[in-house]
């Protein structure tokens, strides 16, 4: 009888596709939280009479997928590829003459085209399943007290048998001690702004993909997935020290918002860094925290507006990598 395999064995790989579906071996392997990513096969019952009282009696396969979560802490290698498949769109720029680069992700907003990724899964030494046509359905940033967290909710094919062998590299992971988030009028003006002393934030984004659209005839795999319409929300935490905050949501004053986490130094004055620019809060609910054992506290919910010069979201990220795997061309 073999081993059960623990959960520390398991091994979890990423490559973004230069092709939609076209499986390509991992260019990170990362270090996982909370997976969830499984294969899903959805079974349709034949319930015709047959002059017995079992109401089925044959079955199909209906439709085969992958779905599901993978949560990592946040640094400046696993990053890139997690906004990048979320957002869609990414450049990459050499910072004048250095080894260091400046990655932007921005929205993809002229088609429902989305870009995927192979994820590839080792369970300890016993199976290796790659999904390829991976999309982002969602992704979640969380920084309060401790590590800072992103969670991407992923639907693909249904996996294949694959191989990888993973490698590991040591980096700076981000914590709630290395934000800043300063606020202004725009971008431009936020990030000229002192930082404002939070409790937590959160950023959560949709893209609500459209599952039964990428079921054509032909297959019971998805086709090709498209994304719906973009959500992007959120919340941040500060203590009740002025009518200041309070009165952005009162009347409806809209900011911008940067979300800014500083790493290690990389050399020549350059440190790692990811800053994510939010174009246009809305404050969307009650702020107001009583608690009799502690201090007020205003819970601040946020949507994301279009905003037509700065865009509704900006991600930037500053690494040692050129970029190459972010947005790979065949």
């Amino acid at each position: 009888m073999s081993n059960p395999i623990g959960g520390r064995e398991v091994e979890v790989g990423l490559a973004i596709e230069a092709t939609p579906g076209t499986k390509r071996d991992p260019d990170i392997t990362l270090k996982w939280a909370t997976l969830g990513l499984q294969a899903v096969a959805e079974k349709a019952h034949l319930q015709s009479a047959r002059g017995v009282r079992n109401q089925s009696s044959d079955s199909i396969t209906r439709r085969k997928y992958g779905e599901g979560n993978l949560e990592t802490v946040m640094n400046v290698e696993n990053a890139p590829y997690l906004f990048a498949l979320f957002m869609g769109t990414v450049s990459s720029e050499q910072i004048e003459t250095t080894g260091k680069y400046t990655h932007t992700m921005t929205i993809q907003n002229e088609n429902a085209s989305m870009k995927t990724a192979t994820v590839s899964i080792k369970e300890g030494g016993i199976v290796t399943e790659q999904y390829g046509n991976t999309v982002a359905d969602s992704l979640n940033l969380e920084a309060s007290d401790e590590y800072a967290r992103l969670t991407i909710d992923l639907l693909g094919d249904f996996p294949a048998s694959g191989s990888f062998t993973p490698s590991y590299t040591k980096e700076t992971e981000f914590a709630y001690k290395d934000m800043a988030v300063q606020f202004g009028t725009d971008i431009s003006t936020a990030n000229a702004a002192d930082a404002t002393k939070l409790k937590s934030v959160t950023l959560n984004g949709n893209n609500n993909v459209q599952l039964d659209e990428a079921f054509l005839s032909g297959s019971n795999q998805p086709h090709k997935f498209i994304a719906g319409q973009l959500e992007i929300t959120g919340s941040y935490s500060i203590h009740f020290k002025d009518e200041a905050e309070l009165n952005k949501y009162k009347n409806n004053t809209k900011e911008a918002m940067i979300i800014k986490f500083t790493g290690a130094d990389l050399g020549d004055d350059i440190d790692e860094e990811i800053k994510i620019k939010l174009a246009r809060l809305v404050l969307t609910s009650p702020p107001k925290e009583y608690n009799i054992d502690g201090v007020v506290v205003l819970n601040q919910e946020f949507t994301v507006e279009f905003e037509a010069t700065d865009k509704e979201m900006q991600v930037e990220i500053i690494n040692e990598n050129e970029g190459t795997n972010y947005a790979p061309t065949t």
